[in-house]
């Protein structure tokens, strides 16, 4: 779907209306919907049924009445699934204190509120939440404890696992059968570790904002917009879902907050991720682009990384896509400077799934490149093959 198509420019125009603070303004009208169907399959594919019904709920937008319902049917599902989240963050973060676990939660239910005054409307499937390498194995039992099970790795999770995480992983999958609720624990943020390094974001982490009345500790809000930043070009910005979140945090700030914004993503290495946020800002929401970075967002690799997200936005699977999955993070990669050129090539080179399969002694560690190839075709013989989890937004 092109932006200048009605049922796509209808969607932008609703979801920049969902922010909290009356932004969408400065959003073109929608033209004439024709195709009510393909405006249904862009709030599904686009994971904004949540945005959607709250616009819908504050202007008399032409939509048909079936189409209200089936929006609102979507988004009272979601209320549901995350009010469940909500129940699980606070029980974890209780737990977690109890445990004296310094573990952060980040992007969902907590983003969802400052962004629009509600936990019940954007869309999630899993919690996020981030602690100490040194705290993995501890936070594992916690968890077992609390009733989650292993889904990545799968079960046993021995030393030498947890070993293996630590090394060649940013974050494990859980799941409590009881309730469905998934968890997403991390203890990096990005398997380049020149971007958002650990130790400033633990250290300005803390208990800002409470869910059902208990305080849960989460990013500073400039490390919020700069790893939102981060995580909409790693996965490509193939969901809308990302950039309306964030336009819905910087809507309502004067021009001198968001640059300040910036520079502090510059700081935690996340410059050329916030200009591209920025851009896209614009040419999705008419969010004006601070003046002092107007000719930034203009930069070749800019652009094309850029031209690569709005083809994601637009294509019905991007993110199986090669420019996707390997283009666009390398651009960025370049953006970044030569030091995370490496950083990104190196962590091609392991499979995470070899190191869980066959656990080396640290000091052999240097190994998995080059055993790669055949750990690979040996799981093809047996029928097995699978591939290490890359970390992909949905």
């Amino acid at each position: 779907m092109r932006k200048a198509d009605p049922a796509f420019a209808l969607l932008l125009q609703l979801c920049a209306r969902a922010a909290r603070h009356g932004a969408g303004a400065s959003v073109a009208p929608a033209g004439r919907v024709e195709d009510w169907p393909a405006f249904l399959h862009l709030v599904d594919r686009h994971r904004v049924a949540g945005l959607v019904h709250l616009a819908l709920g504050r202007e008399a937008a032409s939509v048909p009445d079936d189409v209200r319902q089936s929006i609102a049917q979507k988004a009272g599902g979601l209320a549901r699934t995350n009010l469940a989240m909500v129940a699980a963050i606070i029980g974890l973060q209780k737990a977690f204190d109890a445990a004296g676990i310094g573990a952060v939660f980040f992007k969902g239910a907590l983003v969802g509120q400052r962004a629009y005054g509600s936990v019940a409307v954007k869309h999630g499937k899993d919690i996020d939440f981030l602690v100490r390498p040194d705290d993995l194995a501890a936070t594992f039992a916690l968890l077992a404890g609390e009733g989650y099970q292993p889904v990545f790795p799968q079960a046993p999770l021995t030393p030498a696992k947890i070993d293996a995480l630590r090394a060649f992983q940013i974050e494990a999958v859980m799941v409590d059968p009881a309730c469905g609720v998934q968890l997403e624990p991390h203890w990096r943020l990005t398997e380049n570790r020149r971007l958002l390094p650990l130790a400033p974001l633990l250290a300005g982490a803390g208990k800002r904002e409470s869910l059902g009345g208990v305080a849960i500790r989460g990013f500073h809000p400039d490390d919020e917009f700069a790893y939102l930043c981060v995580h909409g070009v790693r996965s490509g910005w193939f969901r809308l879902k990302w950039l309306a979140d964030l336009h819905a945090l910087l809507a309502g700030l004067p021009e001198e907050e968001r640059l300040r914004l910036y520079r502090h993503a510059e700081r935690r290495g996340a410059g050329p991720a916030a200009l591209l946020a920025f851009g896209l800002c614009r040419e999705m929401f008419g969010l004006p682009v601070p003046a002092a970075l107007a000719r930034p967002v203009e930069a070749p690799l800019q652009k094309a990384m850029h031209r690569i997200s709005v083809a994601n936005l637009q294509d019905e699977y991007p993110q199986f896509s090669l420019r996707q999955v390997v283009v666009l993070p390398m651009l960025h990669a370049l953006a970044c400077g030569p030091g995370h050129v490496m950083a990104e090539v190196l962590r091609w080179t392991v499979n995470c799934q070899d190191a869980l399969d066959v656990p080396l002694p640290r000091r052999l560690y240097f190994l998995y490149p080059l055993l790669r190839a055949p750990l690979w075709f040996g799981r093809l013989l047996r029928g097995t093959t699978r591939l290490g989890r890359r970390t992909v937004r949905v």
